[in-house]
């Protein structure tokens, strides 16, 4: 009885602990969605400003320019390093599942973040200097 009553429990946090990996994963989608959003826009503003009147070092729209594509790469690299945040916390939810899963039915349930992750560190150095300059990946 108390084996069952353990497993319940577990049962119970696990459901918790899922709607709270479901709900983290649609964060994910949603910033991977507003940040290539507001970098599209970026790069369309850059060309409407600097299309007007023909790029010149001498104009300000050339600056204007690059300073809106600027801005839209470092809300790019902010919002890459928020998912890294998430993905983080992901990891300590699918470590958290799995051991309860193993606990209560035998086997762990999650695995896709932390594989990803662990692929993410053993790519060639240049990808990781690129995804770290970007913040793709972080030190997480």
């Amino acid at each position: 009885m108390a084996q069952q009553n353990s497993q319940d429990h577990d049962a119970e946090i696990i459901a918790l602990l899922m709607r709270e990996y479901e709900s983290l994963r649609a964060e994910i989608t949603q910033r991977i969605t507003s940040r290539m959003q507001i970098l599209g826009f970026s790069g369309v503003i850059a060309a409407l400003v600097a299309g007007t009147g023909g790029v010149s070092l001498h104009r300000p729209a050339a600056y204007i320019a690059v300073a809106t594509l600027l801005l839209g790469v470092l809300w790019l690299r902010d919002c890459n390093q928020g998912i890294q945040r998430i993905g983080k916390h992901l990891r300590d939810v699918e470590e958290e599942v799995n051991r309860l899963a193993t606990r209560a039915y035998g086997s762990s349930a999650l695995s896709w973040e932390t594989k990803r992750h662990v692929g993410r560190q053993h790519e060639r150095p240049v990808w990781r200097l690129i995804g770290w300059l970007g913040g793709w990946t972080g030190r997480h």
